[in-house]
């Protein structure tokens, strides 16, 4: 046959060419695709943790500024623990901080309020979970039932290290402390899924006051401006 007989088009070996030249380009672009689709995951899952680790934060920070301790009161002494759960850092903090009294009608009007932090262990075991549980009108017998909420979720650990004036402790109250004392600055730890630590540091501006922390263990009065102890409770930040 000669080259005047043959017929326009493309031969088998040009076919199969192209068609393995559109495979590595079709594969290339699927890559591109899936590794695209995989950062966004990445980067939401990242930014629901940093916006959860802030919220708990900021949400711990509020209630530590308003901590206070009055000698005598056992029941507003402030206390902290360090454990270990499945291996990671595990803290417990408990205190007595002055909150704006509740007008919902949820619960009854409280100046006062006792606030507990503490990890639990995930369903899975893999990671902890930050927990808090407010109890209300805590200075006199009451049968209100216990507020608890979850803050956190997939952490590696929760630690609370406390300022005596001339070093950071993991336990309080420290050995040769009044039981009553409170530290004057509290730094917040919490480690996210990835290993990465986030912290803060508050002060406690009722640090030093605790001989005139003067209460009546009676509810205060919503409206009247007035609360239930002998000192005012520090402003909330904006």
């Amino acid at each position: 046959m000669t080259a005047k007989n043959r017929r326009g088009g493309f031969t088998l070996v040009e076919i199969l060419l192209a068609l393995a030249i559109l495979s590595v380009v079709l594969v290339l672009l699927l890559s591109s695709f899936t590794g695209a689709g995989r950062g966004l995951e990445v980067l939401t899952e990242r930014s629901g943790s940093f916006r959860q680790l802030r919220i708990t934060m900021d949400r711990m920070g509020t209630d530590l500024e308003g901590a206070f301790s009055s000698t005598g009161a056992e029941a507003t002494a402030l206390t902290c623990s360090q454990d270990q759960f499945s291996g990671k850092p595990a803290s417990t903090l408990i205190f007595t901080a002055y909150s704006l009294p509740d007008i919902s009608g949820a619960r009854p009007p409280s100046d006062l309020v006792k606030i507990k932090y503490f990890p639990k262990i995930s369903e899975d075991g893999r990671f902890l979970e930050l927990h808090r549980e407010q109890s209300d009108l805590p200075l006199i017998e009451n049968g209100i039932p216990t507020g608890e909420s979850r803050l956190a979720s997939r952490l590696q650990g929760f630690r609370v290290e406390l300022y005596d004036g001339t070093a950071w402790l993991k336990d309080w109250p420290p050995p040769g402390k009044s039981k009553w004392t409170l530290p004057g600055k509290v730094t917040l730890v919490l480690t996210d899924f990835l290993g990465q630590e986030f912290r803060r540091t508050i002060p406690l501006p009722l640090a030093g006051q605790e001989a005139s922390g003067i209460f009546s263990g009676k509810r205060g009065t919503v409206g009247s401006g007035t609360p239930s102890t002998g000192i005012p409770p520090p402003p909330r930040p904006s």
